[in-house]
């Protein structure tokens, strides 16, 4: 965590002024359009040679990024930007804006652009400072009309460049696009002030009263901007501002709302231009991303409807890996950062975050009362944010945001659709407060999917699975990492009932450069069975033979070969092994002989044993016992173990002709199970062995 060093309200409002050099006197008089092209081409000849040609869909970040790298001056920066929010057609071909989608045609916002020549105030020539100071000062329009609320007063005419639409169909000599510009203003301010905002600071008057001034003026291709006028009367960082919009808004990127395209522009800069005025009342000296992201977001909290913002989505979900923080346009798409706040937590979440940048950064305020209020740290916030956005398009699940179907779908990085995956690495590294998604599917594999990961030291990490049993149907599960070698695994059973599992891995170093992480794949089987012992009574005759069976389930997702390997104590049981093929979730019966030796004393025990073993991984097996014993078979008169014709002649033999007595003992010729040995059994017995007759009621299988 970067930690703040900042005590208190009034040093951070020195710390800004001395950093950023924001100066009164800033805005004077109005110069023309045609000497700040000419100062801008004088220097732009001096420069040096350019690097090679960027993709920005905002020219204002691509000159920010050239002043970074010190290919341009301050100087340069300064007049480039102006031309940027003036007239952009102006700007060199390596400035023209990337139109990198059919709606991404014009700049959003030149509120950020604007902050970047004031911070950069100090290092700029008295005769830039002049034609900047000149170009931006409030214009003199004929024209005023104060907003219905009360709030605004805005400054508008009907003739020249600057011209309004003049459509007045209600014949009140306003222009009917002013009176709906006024109502969508006071809008804005009314959902501001209930949110719990505070008011922008006054301007004392200069716009003519203490009414919030809003312009209108033909600036080309962008949509507006909020200009940082003069510190305010508190003792922090404050500025009282005033707001320049679009005279037209003709031939702007389309929309949703209901009323036009027309319309839902101008709708979503009142939002997003006074919520940067209302930004400037707690600290005009915070970070660009949080400060264009949140007046995105408030577009969507003003006029849900319009859907403006969704013109920048894509950015966001097609480059994850990018940091959250990144002061390029890419912040434009980042409102999904305070949605994903206001849906997850609430919405006075924003407003706690810039009452308390007064006495420190927005990020720390943020911070601070997540812990306080949810227990919640700000780098779990964000690795739990990763999954949300991952739920979005045809995967929205109707559990994360709420219009999450309508956004567009999160960018996986890696598929895999084979196994294992070796060791294996993103093709794109993410920075801090960045993600990246790794897909895996099943493609036919069964068993347990094993993904292991391992997150560069340099950095902190988060990782997730996102385990998906239809594309809109989703479990997650955040995976345990060793809090030094941010190394950690997850086993997901049954691999194959899932339509796709997806790790994501969250780079949680606010404000550090890209690292990658490292991650490797398997599906191991998980062979399973179980079974039971079905022959429940354990008589077996003496010298007879009986089959016990053995049922196997097999409770693994795959065909395996189990085996039943059967001995005993007593050698009535051979050692033997039957092996069978059974499909998943299916049973068989396995019948294993159990012959106790002729003659084998009657109540004599043996005690069985079962081993059911897997041929898929023989460490997976089950035992069973059961016991056995020796029983008396009626009709069985020579002890044989069999009831053939032999016992027939025994039995004559004995009852006619005094032969040996049934063996082992007398009953055994007692087949009808009704007396004594008689003629009767005689008769019983020759029916049961020629004409299908009964067995004997006595025996006991």
């Amino acid at each position: 965590m970067i930690q703040d060093n900042v005590s208190g309200p009034i040093k951070v409002k020195q710390r800004i002024t001395d950093n950023y050099g924001f100066q009164k006197g800033f805005m004077t008089d109005k110069l023309r359009i045609a000497t700040i092209i000419f100062s801008l081409l004088v220097l732009w000849a001096a420069s040096s040679a350019m690097a090679a040609e960027r993709i920005e869909i905002d020219p204002t970040y691509a000159i920010r990024a050239d002043f970074q790298a010190g290919i341009i001056s301050a100087d340069e920066m300064a007049l480039l930007q102006l031309t940027a929010i003036t007239n952009s057609s102006d700007l060199p071909a390596r400035y023209q804006p990337v139109a990198l989608s059919t709606s991404m045609t014009h700049i959003r916002c030149g509120t950020m652009a604007l902050l970047d020549i004031k911070r950069n105030w100090s290092s700029l020539s008295t005769s830039t400072q002049l034609t900047v100071s000149e170009a931006l000062s409030r214009p003199s329009m004929p024209y005023t009309f104060d907003s219905p609320g009360g709030y605004f007063k805005l400054h508008y005419t009907d003739t020249g460049v600057d011209a309004v639409p003049a459509e007045d169909i209600d014949i009140d000599g306003i222009p009917d696009y002013i009176e709906r510009s006024a109502a969508y203003l006071d809008t804005a301010y009314t959902m501001s002030t209930s949110l719990g905002y505070m008011d922008p600071p006054d301007d004392n008057g200069v716009g003519g009263d203490d009414r919030y001034d809003v312009y209108f003026k033909e600036i080309y291709d962008v949509y507006g901007y909020t200009v940082p006028d003069e510190p305010g009367p508190m003792p922090w960082n404050d500025y009282y501002s005033y707001i320049v919009m679009h005279n037209t808004f003709i031939g702007f990127p389309p929309n949703d709302d209901p009323e036009g395209d027309q319309a839902g522009a101008a709708k979503v800069t009142a939002a997003h231009e006074f919520h940067h005025a209302v930004q400037f009342g707690y600290d005009a000296g915070e970070e660009l991303w949080i400060m264009e992201s949140d007046a995105v977001y408030m577009e969507d909290i003003v006029y849900d409807l319009v859907n403006d913002n969704y013109n920048y989505l894509w950015m966001f979900m097609t480059s994850p890996q990018t940091s959250l923080m990144e002061n390029t346009s890419h912040f434009y798409s980042c409102f999904i950062w305070e949605m994903y706040l206001a849906e997850r937590f609430d919405t006075s979440l924003m407003v706690a975050m810039w009452e308390g940048a007064i006495a420190q950064t927005v990020f720390h305020a943020l911070e601070d009362t997540l812990m306080d209020r949810y227990g919640w740290t700000i780098d779990s916030v964000f690795a739990e944010f990763t999954t949300y956005n991952y739920c979005t398009s045809t995967r929205a699940d109707d559990e994360h945001y709420a219009e999450a179907a309508t956004y567009p779908a999160m960018t996986i990085n890696r598929h895999h659709n084979s196994y294992p995956v070796p060791l294996s690495a993103p093709t794109v590294s993410p920075a801090g407060y960045g993600s990246v998604y790794v897909q895996f599917h099943p493609n036919g594999a069964a068993g347990d999917l094993n993904i292991n990961f391992n997150g560069a030291d340099t950095r902190q990490w988060a990782a997730y699975v996102i385990k998906s049993t239809l594309i809109n149907e989703h479990v997650i599960e955040k995976l345990e990492l060793d809090p030094v070698t941010y190394i950690g695994s997850v086993q997901i059973p049954d691999f194959q009932d899932y339509y796709q599992v997806t790790l994501v891995g969250a780079n949680i170093s606010e404000h550090e450069g890209s690292a990658s992480f490292s991650y490797s794949a398997d599906v191991t089987i998980p062979y399973s069975l179980s079974g039971e012992v079905l022959t429940q009574d354990s008589s077996v005759y003496s010298g007879g033979e009986r089959g016990f069976e053995v049922n196997v389930v097999n409770t693994s997702p795959v065909v395996d070969i189990i085996s039943v390997i059967s001995w005993d104590n007593q050698g009535w049981v051979p050692l033997d092994t039957i092996s069978k093929s059974v499909n998943p979730d299916e049973n068989m019966i396995y019948t294993v002989a159990v012959r106790p030796p002729q003659a084998t004393t009657l109540e004599s025990t043996a005690t069985l044993s079962f081993k059911v073993q897997s041929w898929g991984d023989p460490e997976v097996s089950e035992f069973y016992t059961a016991g056995a014993k020796a029983v008396l078979q009626r009709g069985d008169l020579d002890f044989s173990g069999f009831l053939d014709i032999s016992d027939l002649t025994y039995f004559v033999e004995f009852m006619f002709n005094e032969g040996t007595s049934p063996q082992p003992i007398i009953e055994s010729g007692d087949f009808d199970c009704v007396t004594d040995v008689n003629i009767s059994d005689l008769t019983a017995l020759v029916e049961f062995l020629f004409q299908s007759g009964p067995a004997s009621p006595c025996n006991p299988y």
